[in-house]
C-alpha cells in the first residue's frame, strides 16, 4: 500500500474502543508503524519537563519501539503553533506532534497545515473530544483546597459558593488567570459565573500566577482555602502538606489537544503517538511522567478520580465562545489585586 493511499484509507478502516495493545493493533496501525520506522525521529513539542516526557517516550516505546520520539520543551507563553507556523513558511521543518490549547491550532488549521486523523482507527477512544485534526491529550481539572490545620474537614468549603464566606475573606487563593472559571461558565452561564466572580473578588483573594505556588501557601498556611488545580496540588500533598482537596460539582476542567502537523517529520509516528497518549496506557504513562492526567480516558488514574462527576467546558467546536468568556473573566481577574 503506497502511503497516500494509506493516509486516506484511515477514514475507511474504523476500528472500536477496545484497549489498546500494540500486539492488538489493526492492519492501518502496524502499517503506519512501519513506515514510521524508516522516518525520522518524531519531533514532540509541548510545555512539560523534558526529564518526565522521556518516561512517556518511554512507556511509548514499549507498545511501539522501532519509533524514535524526540522532545523539544515549548517556552510557554502560547509559542507552541506559532513557532510551527514560522517556521513551515520558511521551509523549516515544524515539529510533527504538538500539545497545547486548541485555541492555539487555529491559525495552523487555517492554512491547511494540521493533518486529518481517524484517530479510533489507531486505538483511541472514540468518545474522547476531538476533531479530524486534534484530540484531548490532558485536562487541568479544578479542585476546593484548604490547609487542615487552620480549616477542619467538617469546616471545609464545599462548593465554590462556600469561598464566598465571610470567614474566609482575605484567607483564600486563586489562580489569576480564568480558563476554570470559563469552563465553569458553559453549564452555569457566563452572567452567573461573571456575578460569582465578583463577589469572589470582594473577598480580597489572592492571585497567584502559579498555582503550585497556591498549592504552597495552602500548605504553610498563608492562606486558609483556595480554588486551584489538582495536579499542582498534588506534590504538594505528596510532600506532607497538610492539605484537603475536593472536587466541586461541576467538575470545571480545562483541555490540551494534541494535533499532527503535516510538514514535520515523521508525520506517521507523530499520529501513532497522539492516538496512543489517548488510550488508558498512553493517558496513564503521560500521568505519571508529567503529573497531568486525561479525565476523558475510563481506566486512567484521573478517569477513574472524576468518575460519576459531571464535566464542564466548551466544546472545541465552541472555542470561539470559549474564548469570549475567557477574555471577559481574565480582564475581571487581573485588574484586582497584586500577582503572587
Amino acid at each position: 500500500m503506497q502511503r497516500r493511499s494509506l493516509i486516506g484509507g484511515l477514514a475507511a478502516l474504523p476500528l472500536g474502543a477496545a484497549p489498546f495493545s500494540a500486539r492488538a493493533a489493526n492492519d492501518v496501525a502496524r502499517e503506519l508503524a512501519g513506515l514510521a520506522k524508516t522516518r525520522p525521529p518524531v519531533l514532540w513539542s509541548e510545555s512539560s519537563d523534558a526529564a518526565g516526557i522521556a518516561k512517556v517516550i518511554a512507556a511509548f516505546n514499549e507498545d511501539w519501539p522501532d519509533i524514535k520520539v524526540e522532545f523539544i520543551r515549548d517556552t510557554g507563553g502560547n509559542t507552541l503553533a506559532a513557532k510551527a507556523l514560522q517556521e513551515a513558511q520558511s521551509g523549516g521543518t515544524p515539529a510533527a506532534l504538538l500539545t497545547g490549547d486548541a485555541g492555539q491550532f487555529a491559525a495552523l488549521e487555517q492554512r491547511g497545515l494540521l493533518a486529518a486523523v481517524t484517530w479510533d482507527s489507531l486505538g483511541a477512544d472514540a468518545s474522547l473530544p476531538q476533531t479530524a485534526t486534534m484530540i484531548a491529550t490532558t485536562s487541568a481539572l479544578g479542585v476546593l483546597v484548604w490547609n487542615r490545620a487552620n480549616v477542619s474537614d467538617a469546616e471545609a468549603p464545599k462548593s465554590l459558593d462556600d469561598l464566598l464566606q465571610p470567614r474566609f475573606a482575605g484567607k483564600l487563593g486563586s489562580w489569576i488567570r480564568a480558563p476554570l472559571y470559563a469552563s465553569l461558565a458553559k453549564r452555569q452561564g457566563v452572567d452567573k459565573v461573571a456575578a460569582w466572580l465578583t463577589n469572589l473578588l470582594g473577598q480580597q483573594p489572592k492571585l497567584y500566577d502559579s498555582t503550585y505556588r497556591l498549592a504552597q501557601d495552602v500548605g504553610t498556611g498563608e492562606i486558609d482555602v483556595g480554588y486551584g488545580l489538582y495536579h499542582a496540588t498534588l506534590p504538594a500533598i505528596a510532600a506532607g502538606a497538610p492539605i484537603g482537596m475536593a472536587l466541586t460539582e461541576p467538575v470545571a476542567i480545562s483541555t490540551l489537544f494534541s494535533a499532527v502537523v503535516n510538514r514535520g517529520a515523521n508525520t506517521e509516528g507523530a499520529r501513532l503517538l497522539a492516538a496512543w497518549l489517548a488510550t488508558p496506557k498512553g493517558a496513564n504513562a503521560y500521568e505519571a511522567g508529567t503529573g497531568r492526567g486525561n479525565p476523558y480516558v475510563a481506566g486512567s488514574k484521573t478517569g477513574d478520580y472524576v468518575k460519576g462527576h459531571v464535566l464542564s467546558e466548551y466544546p472545541v467546536g465552541e472555542l470561539a465562545a470559549y474564548v469570549k468568556t475567557l477574555t471577559e473573566f481574565n480582564k475581571m481577574l487581573s485588574s484586582r489585586g497584586a500577582r503572587k
